[in-house]
């Protein structure tokens, strides 16, 4: 499918005083995107059209007036057909912050869905989207946020938590994030997981949902993502994150984003940064 891009609506909103919490408005999308994964939760408000979602061997259709809640870090396939939504996404150490203290310090939830039709959660997650993109005080925004989490939880409260990550795979994980943008061998991350690399790949894919190698990408990308938003050229950006050149990293990004890199900077040259007076 030959999808113009030029059409695409996009509007992207930063709150620091929340974490840098963020609001993504899009419309008149329609894109594929292969397997990929966020590292926020994502709570989205279907407004129009269809997003389907393919993931744990599933495929999830959500419609105009239905919820859709993505968990952190789940690898995923979408498809977005003329679709407008109004996202939420929530860094997870924001959500530990925010953790209901009846949950006590078990792991974060896992939503199982992850489409849902629950028509108060939906209003109730409009009405956030609104608040935080509204000039209302950093309070009552805060206030709202818990509200809407603490509803969330209750409403798809099966209380159904992720399980542990094993060692090996959560070590693995730690250090590709910590080390994104560095040539990193397969033999080197299977030392430091004592692992055979056959065992460590197995083990990470069924886990993570994408080989080690696919998951530094997504995190290359997503760092490359802060940096130009920040004001640093494509450039600079391919080369801070590791990517052998431009064109390597042009590819990649489009990929993953269903953008081209220098078409992201001028959708998102309009990105607020809500700050504290």
């Amino acid at each position: 499918m030959t999808v113009n891009d030029e059409h695409w609506k996009l509007n992207l909103r930063l709150l620091p005083h929340l974490d840098d919490l963020k609001l993504l408005h899009v419309a008149d999308v329609t894109h594929y995107y292969p397997l990929h994964l966020h590292e926020e939760l994502c709570i989205a408000v279907i407004n129009r059209g269809t997003e389907t979602h393919i993931c744990r061997g599933n495929q999830y259709d959500a419609a105009p007036g239905q919820l859709l809640v993505l968990n952190p870090e789940e690898a995923h396939e979408s498809r977005s057909i003329g679709v407008e939504y109004r996202a939420v996404q929530i860094n997870p150490r924001t959500f530990a912050r925010l953790w209901p203290e009846d949950f006590g310090d078990k792991p974060a939830p896992f939503f199982a869905g992850p489409v849902f039709k629950d028509v108060e959660l939906f209003q109730s997650f409009s009405r956030l989207y609104s608040t935080l993109e509204s000039p209302s005080s950093p309070l009552e925004q805060e206030v709202q946020l818990v509200s809407a989490i603490e509803q969330l939880l209750a409403r798809l409260g099966n209380r159904k938590f992720v399980k542990a990550e094993p060692r090996a795979v959560r070590t693995v994980r730690d250090y590709l994030r910590a080390h994104y943008s560095e040539n990193i061998s397969l033999s080197n991350l299977a030392s430091i997981a004592d692992l055979s690399p056959f065992h460590l790949v197995r083990v990470f894919s069924n886990k993570i949902g994408v080989p080690p190698h696919e998951y530094q990408t997504q995190v290359r990308i997503t760092h490359a993502q802060r940096i130009m938003r920040s004001g640093a050229a494509i450039s600079e950006a391919a080369i801070e994150t590791g990517f052998f050149d431009q064109s390597h990293f042009s590819r990649h990004f489009k990929r993953i984003t269903g953008f081209t890199p220098r078409t992201y900077l001028r959708r998102h040259s309009n990105i607020v940064q809500d700050r504290l007076a």
